[in-house]
């Protein structure tokens, strides 16, 4: 009896072990064929290629121009690279005194997608900075869209970038901030002014609700909306929303 289930057990044994081997095999197959199958749909998908956003920054610039947007395009990985200029790479104070760090200089500067031009009290030092609005001219040529942030739109106009063009600014420092631009057709109540391929905001906090239309722009309502929705933002998607402008005057009261 004892060499029966001696020999029912080996035969139990092997069978299991063969089965498992089988199972094992088995599996192998599937998951490579998976990875085959999904492989393969990787392939016929569209390539997608990210943009980059280069942040020309400059000492003396508002912190909320340049990190209320970054804030949103930075939350678009795998869709957006952001980089930094300034005059020199390395450190940069802002208007505040935190200081952000330049990834390159305005010599070496990258090819860049879209440009972000902040605003601040260091913007009227920049208007007037040949390199700088070189720099400018060169880049937008060959940039997607071109976005400036409350006085930042100085700089602009004074690159003559805004000539001829819709294009709004800071309302508390109108008069400063519109002088470089004589050319330029300049809207009172606006949060933002979108003419094209190049696109305005209003000061400072301005530039969140700029960023987010852009980022419509570019890839859809939903992303944008959950760009928003996930820093629990209060997206103004009105461009004529501007209480701004009457509190400074700009505009008559109703």
């Amino acid at each position: 009896m004892g060499d029966v289930i001696m020999a029912f057990s080996h035969f139990f044994d092997s069978s299991v072990a063969s089965m498992l081997s089988m199972l094992s095999a088995a599996v192998m197959f599937c998951c490579m064929g998976m990875a085959q199958s999904a492989s393969a749909q990787e392939d016929d998908a569209p390539e997608t290629q990210s943009r980059r956003l280069g942040v020309l920054i400059f000492p003396g610039f508002e912190l909320l121009d340049a990190y209320g947007p970054l804030e949103m395009w930075g939350n678009l990985k795998g869709k957006i690279e952001i980089v930094t200029v300034a005059a020199e790479a390395g450190p940069v104070a802002s208007a505040q005194g935190p200081k952000t760090v330049a990834d390159f200089s305005l010599a070496d500067s990258p090819k860049l997608d879209l440009i972000l031009v902040p605003g601040g009290f260091g913007a009227i030092q920049m208007s007037g900075n040949a390199e700088a609005l070189d720099w400018l001219r060169k880049h937008s040529a060959d940039a997607e869209i071109t976005m400036s942030v409350c006085n930042g739109a100085s700089i602009l106009a004074a690159a003559g970038l805004l000539d001829g063009r819709r294009a709004t600014t800071n309302k508390a420092f109108w008069g400063m901030a519109t002088a470089p631009g004589p050319n330029v057709d300049w809207v009172k109540q606006a949060r933002w002014v979108d003419s094209g391929d190049v696109v305005t905001s209003s000061g400072v906090s301005a530039g969140i609700d700029m960023s987010l239309h852009v980022i419509k722009r570019l890839f859809g309502e939903e992303t944008a909306t959950r760009l928003a929705n996930m820093t629990e933002y209060e997206w103004h998607r009105d461009p004529d929303w501007d209480p701004f402008a009457k509190m400074h005057g700009l505009v008559e009261t109703e």
